[in-house]
């Protein structure tokens, strides 16, 4: 939230440090089209992604099961590019909870994945490779890590763009800018 430039980079073949990606590798220019700050979402566009870059494949909420073995893909840490694997401990619908000065509302995939700061948007997957859900936030304790469903994710892109405030508009003025160059 507040952020004027969103850079995104691809996982380069060989892994590299976190500084030397930012400093040596291209990144691509993105701009926040929507959020949702309830469900604690938001929807970037990124400019002129290559053509080779597949999407991924979408899992549902209610073929989620208990005990199954799920996988988060972060950066924890500044730890770029980690993959770390757990289990489900529960499925939580309507779920809230509290984040500092926010209150969020979602259905909830908890999970024994380890989720770190650095994790957060980040996709958990299923083994069958199916994005279950969006990596969001952790409570004290252990191995109680939690994602938003793919469900309320799906549900997020399909709710109508709202207008953003003239004040955080001007904030990618420097997008169209460079489109102009």
């Amino acid at each position: 939230e507040g952020t004027k430039n969103v850079d995104v980079w691809l996982k380069p073949k060989n892994l590299v440090e976190e500084n030397y990606m930012i400093n040596n590798f291209d990144s691509y220019k993105a701009k926040v089209i929507k959020i949702d700050k309830e469900k604690d979402l938001a929807l970037l566009e990124v400019a002129k992604l290559p053509n080779d870059v597949k999407p991924v494949s979408l899992g549902n909420f209610n073929d989620v099961s208990i005990g199954e073995t799920v996988f988060a893909i972060g950066h924890p840490d500044d730890l770029i590019w980690s993959f770390s694997s757990g289990m489900v401990s529960q499925l939580r619908p309507n779920y809230k909870w509290r984040y500092k000065n926010s209150r969020h509302f979602a259905d909830v995939i908890q999970t024994q994945t380890p989720i770190n700061p650095g994790n957060s948007g980040g996709p958990l997957f299923n083994k069958n490779k199916k994005l279950v859900g969006v990596n969001t936030f952790t409570v004290e304790g252990e191995n109680l890590n939690f994602a938003i469903s793919v469900n309320n994710m799906l549900e997020f892109l399909k709710k109508p763009e709202k207008k953003i405030k003239k004040e955080k508009k001007e904030k990618f003025d420097w997008i169209k800018k460079k489109k102009k160059e």
